[in-house]
Order: C-alpha cells, then structure tokens, then sequence
C-alpha cells in the first residue's frame, strides 16, 4: 500500500497546521531567548512568517493567481513565506518552503522522497550561506541535522515519503537538544535554541500532516525543548497597532501608484497586500485607523467595496505598526537623494528617525519585538526611485531579512546591496560615510568599513530572572551589554555603565555616539554623560549624546 503523498492539498494542510502549532507556543519560544531583556520574538516571527503566507495565499487565490497545480502552489505558498518573513528564522522558514518549490518538476501531482530530502538540504544550504559567520547551537544546527536526517532515510531505502520527514523531525529534534552543549549561555539559562524550537514544530506539522495525526502529538514540547529550568515565564508583552482588517478594491489605477500606496501602507500598518493590475487591485491591511488607509487609497485610484473587520489583536498585536517619525517614500524621507543612491533604513525611535531621515534615508518601521518583513522592506525599495540602493537592516535578526528582500528586488531589476548593520550606532555610522553621488560598490564598502569600526554596548533593565555569564540577575536590574554580551548585572546604572566603558574604551578613540531610549531619563543622561566627559577629558575624541527614543534599550553607545 503506497504511504502518504505530499501533494498541494497536504502542503496547504502543513502550512496551516504549522502555523496553528506556532500560535500555541509563541510565547513559550519567544521566552528562549536567553537575553533576559525584552527583545526575544523569535516565535512572534516564525508565527508571523506563516500568517502572513497563508493571508497572502488567500488573497492570491481570490484574484484567481493559483492554477491548482502543485508546483504553482508551492512557489505561491514559497512566495508568501518570503513576503512575510520576519527574522533570520522566518527566513529559514521560506527557504524551506522555496527549497520544496523548487525541487517539484512541471505537471507533477506529489513530490516523493528525493524531492523532500533536496528540499531540506536547499533551506539548511541557503540559511548557512546567509550568514558570514554561522554559529553551531542555532536554528542553522538544526536545519542541517534535518537536512542530514531525510538525507539519510532516502539513501537506506525508506522509501516513505513520511519515513523521509519522520527522520528529518527525529535529526531534528536530537540536534535541538544538544544546542545547549554547543553554546553557554542556553546551557547556562537551561533552554535550546529558540529559532530551532520554532523549526522543530514546523517538521512536525509536517508529519502530522503526513500521517493524519493531531498536531504535536510526537511529544509534549517541554519534553524536548528544555534542558531542566525550562523557559521563563516572559513578563509583560508590548502590545502595537492592527486592531482592524481593512480590505477594498481600488480601480483606476496603475503599477506606479499601486507600488506607491503598498510602501505608504507598510509604514501605517501590516499584513499589506496590494494585489492585481495593472489597473486594478485587491488592496490588504491591518492597522488601527482605517481612515488612513482609505485616504491614501483614495490617492492611488477609486477606493470601493471597503470591509472592516475587527481583529483580536492576537496577530496583529506584534506587527510593525506605523511610526509618525517614520518617513515613507511619499512622506519626505528621501528628499536628500533624490537622485543617485538612496537608503532603506530599518529604525525604530522617534529622535534616531528624525537622524536618519534628515540624512536621506527612507525608513522603515522596525526594532526588538517589532521587526519588519521581508515583504515591508521590499516595498520601501520598489518605492525609491534611485539609481542605486543601499539597506540598512541595524539589527542583527534583520540581516537575513534584508538580505532576502534584496535578492528578490535583484530578480525585479532593481539594484541593490545590503549594509549588514548589526545596531543603530552602526547604521548611523554607515549613513556618515554615505556618497550619494558616487559608485553602489564603493559606497557599500565605505559603509560597511565603518559599520565595522563601531564597537557597540548597551544598557537596560532585565525584565526577568536569569542566569548570565556574569552571574544570576533579577527583573529590574541593570545589564551592560558589549557586542551582544552581558558584561555587567547591577543594581545601579552608574557601575553597569562603568562596565560597558572599561570594555568598550581604548586609546584610539575618536568618537562616541550615545542615543539615549525609552528608558533613558535625565538621571541616565546625567550618569552617562558624566562617565564620558571624565573618559574623554584631555583627548581628541569627540562625545555626541542623542535624545534616540528607542524601544528596549534605554542606552545605545557606538564608539568609533
């Protein structure tokens, strides 16, 4: 009796399976993040990866895009992954799915097990690719022991397309526990990998799926995601806009103010589809004043048909909602290039927008527990209207994203390099340096050439309790942070502070920048300005202290 067929019924199945088991445990993954700080959204991003996918899939579906063909499917669904993708883990995600894609032939019903295995070797491959320095003990670990594992059972004749999957999600799952053995801090913290936790649920959807079995029913996840401790119970949750589904036709219009209207709505909202052409288009938002999206309709053509739905706010509640600091491609954030190179930069923060704005970049919402997609930062760049652009993700979970979202602009024609800006004091160092008026290739290299000059650190209040290379630390107390490392726990700004300078001073400095966040009053201000005036006194360096109104971090420091 032949097994379970992989077909675009099933795939459909896993996708929605998959993004039902994602919903249950977003907040148990999110709450793997081993900083104890509130910018773990590793499961928030998996999940959102998925539900933009299937909305995208809907919409699709109901402009009548989808033949019915698997393999037409496939790259819908793929399409859809890529668009939505959030984080370096939403895009492993896709590359899964665009791996399965691709390896489908013309006119075939249902891939077998080769197909299966080839499209888990095609996502571990692309994500590895992905980063110039990969780390063993992550999502990337457990992509290719699920690689190896279908690899493994096609080679010894299990024949099954869900044998193959079943030793993919078994490698899967035996790799995920070892993480801790690969990096301190989840030993020390007693999680696994937050990224590889998501991953490891979406294989078993797959199998689920496969074998008609309720999702989660290989094992309860606490059962292979924790180490002993298990993950902290997260405190707190920040809660953004897209409280209402608006969706209308708009007619009358054209590609150029259609690409217009989607980028306007990227930067008011989420979940943005703008769907059709050339003249007329299935327009998709969630955001909190429908108004909004109306009146910008209203610009690009005849708004009709309107439906508003209110949402729970469960999806919604952590999209990467609008930013009145945040200039779009119609909001006067390009007006310094008009012409020549131009810049996507990614920022949250109302002081450090303004920064970037004023020096001609094109912003697009983003940040810890907020982070934009694929599909958001791809809009902003067909809206340039440049020779050449230039992405700022400032993030180090964005660089994937960028990444992604350029080489698709690259498949379009567009010309594109990413700056992988790891911080907001890289990005703005990168900005410093920009030439609009001069070469794509050499204006990335001189930004990047400053970008890596900038050592970074941070201060901020830890949200929970949690065991840190330092020692233990309570909610409230303040971390020191150099290179994404905790390097101070106290109960007082001024030591932590000292900390982060001590490892972060050296006597070559030349310039420090220090944007000061959500958290950042005066007392901060007045304490970090002090330390730093006493540390610059009698030198050449120059001290530049800047009202940021970042999100988290209630300190950012670049030193150059």
């Amino acid at each position: 009796m032949p097994g379970p067929a992989l077909d675009l019924a099933t795939a459909r199945r896993w996708a929605m399976t998959a993004r039902l088991s994602l919903a249950a445990a977003r907040e148990q993954i999110d709450a793997l993040n081993v900083f104890p700080v509130a910018d773990g959204d590793t499961g928030t991003n998996m999940f959102l990866t998925l539900d933009g996918a299937l909305e995208h899939v809907r919409v699709q579906v109901e402009l009548g895009e989808d033949t019915g063909g698997l393999r037409d499917g496939l790259h819908l669904i793929a399409r859809g992954m890529l668009l939505a993708a959030r984080g370096n883990s939403g895009v492993i995600l896709a590359q899964l799915a665009r791996g399965l894609a691709d390896a489908v032939g013309p006119d075939v019903e249902a891939v077998g097990p080769e197909e299966v295995a080839a499209a888990f070797e095609q996502a571990a491959r692309s994500a590895w690719d992905a980063l110039a320095t990969p780390v063993e003990g992550t999502i990337l670990t457990v992509a290719r022991a699920a690689a190896q594992g279908a690899r493994g059972a096609v080679q010894a004749g299990e024949g099954d397309v869900a044998e193959v999957v079943a030793a993919a999600l078994g490698a899967a799952q035996d790799a995920l526990a070892r993480t801790p053995e690969q990096l301190a801090e989840l030993r020390d913290a007693g999680v696994v990998d937050a990224g590889g936790a998501g991953l490891v649920l979406v294989v078993e959807a797959l199998h689920s799926v496969l074998l008609d079995l309720p999702a989660g029913s290989d094992g309860e996840v606490p059962g292979w995601w924790s180490t002993g401790t298990g993950p902290p119970a997260r405190v707190g949750s920040e809660e953004a806009g897209g409280t209402v589904e608006v969706m209308f036709l708009l007619t009358g219009s054209d590609p150029e103010r259609a690409a217009r209207l989607r980028a306007h709505l990227t930067h008011v909202g989420d979940s943005v589809a703008v769907a059709g052409g050339p003249h007329d288009y299935q327009v998709h938002v969630h955001l909190d004043d429908p108004s909004a999206a109306l009146e910008a309709g209203g610009l690009a053509g005849v708004v009709s048909d309107v439906r508003h739905t209110s949402l729970s706010g469960d999806a919604a509640a952590h999209g990467a909602g609008g930013d009145p600091h945040c200039g779009g491609p119609s909001g006067g954030g390009s007006a310094g290039l008009p012409t020549g190179l131009q810049v996507v930069s990614c920022v949250l923060g109302d002081g450090v927008a303004e920064l970037m704005a004023s020096a001609g970049a094109v912003l697009v919402p983003s940040g810890p527990r907020r982070r934009a997609s694929a599909g958001q930062l791809l809009a902003a760049i067909r809206a340039c209207e440049s020779e050449g652009l230039l992405v700022l993700p400032n993030d180090e979970d964005m660089v994937m994203v960028a990444r992604a979202a350029a080489a698709e602009a690259r498949r379009e024609g567009l010309v594109v390099e990413v700056v992988p800006t790891r911080s907001l004091p890289e990005g703005l160092a990168a900005l410093a340096v920009l030439d609009p008026d001069g070469r794509l290739e050499g204006a990335a290299r001189a930004m990047r050439e400053a970008a890596g000059g900038v050592h970074g650190g941070a201060l901020t209040r830890a949200d929970r309790g949690a065991e840190t290379p330092v020692g233990p630390c309570r909610p409230g107390q303040w971390l020191g942070i150099v290179d994404h490392a905790i390097v101070a726990v106290e109960d007082a700004l001024a030591p932590a502070a000292e900390a982060v300078l001590d490892t972060l001073w050296h006597p070559g400095v030349e310039l420090v920048t220090v944007l000061l966040g959500e958290g950042g009053d005066a007392q901060v201000r007045a304490e970090v300005e002090r330390q730093l005036t006493g540390r610059t006194a009698g030198t050449e360096a120059e001290l530049s202290v800047l009202d940021g109104g970042q999100p988290t971090y209630a300190v950012l420091i670049g030193v150059e």
